[in-house]
């Protein structure tokens, strides 16, 4: 199945409202392939989980990150986090290019942003964006 086609970011998140609107838990192993989840640390998703979800496929569509979207669903002390990109996947994998980064549990709370292939902000600490508010000031001086 190219499931990959149907993983970008108003599709995945229409998707997410839609479990958000149904209320409760999910397994991950259930819709891992809808939400373009590829690695997850724990069984199931919770609503406070496809909140954070929604909040950053809004944020990233916003901010013109309308691509490709993957989650990795982490848990404390684990690699996690939510990418978006500018462009499609043409394989399933991420592409190329400019993409934004959330970490995806609460013990790590910071942003980075992809430009020509370097993870930014250039020169400061790789956690160092941790408000929407300097997110939307970094993407938008990289314009």
């Amino acid at each position: 199945m190219e499931n990959y086609k149907e993983c970008n970011a108003e599709q995945v998140l229409r998707k997410v409202e839609r479990l958000i609107d149904l209320g409760g838990n999910y397994y991950i192993r259930n819709v891992y392939m809808d939400l373009s989840i590829f690695d997850w640390w724990k069984d199931t998703l919770s609503q406070s989980n496809l909140k954070d979800m929604r909040k950053f496929l809004k944020e990233a569509i916003k901010l013109g990150y309308t691509g490709y979207v993957c989650f990795k669903v982490g848990v404390t002390g684990c690699s996690n986090g939510m990418w978006a990109f500018k462009e499609e996947s043409t394989d399933g994998y991420s592409p190329k290019g400019d993409a934004i980064y959330k970490s995806f549990t609460p013990a790590y709370n910071y942003w980075q942003v992809n430009k020509m292939g370097l993870w930014g902000p250039q020169g400061t600490a790789f956690d160092s964006i941790t408000t929407i508010k300097e997110l939307e000031n970094y993407v938008g001086q990289l314009k």
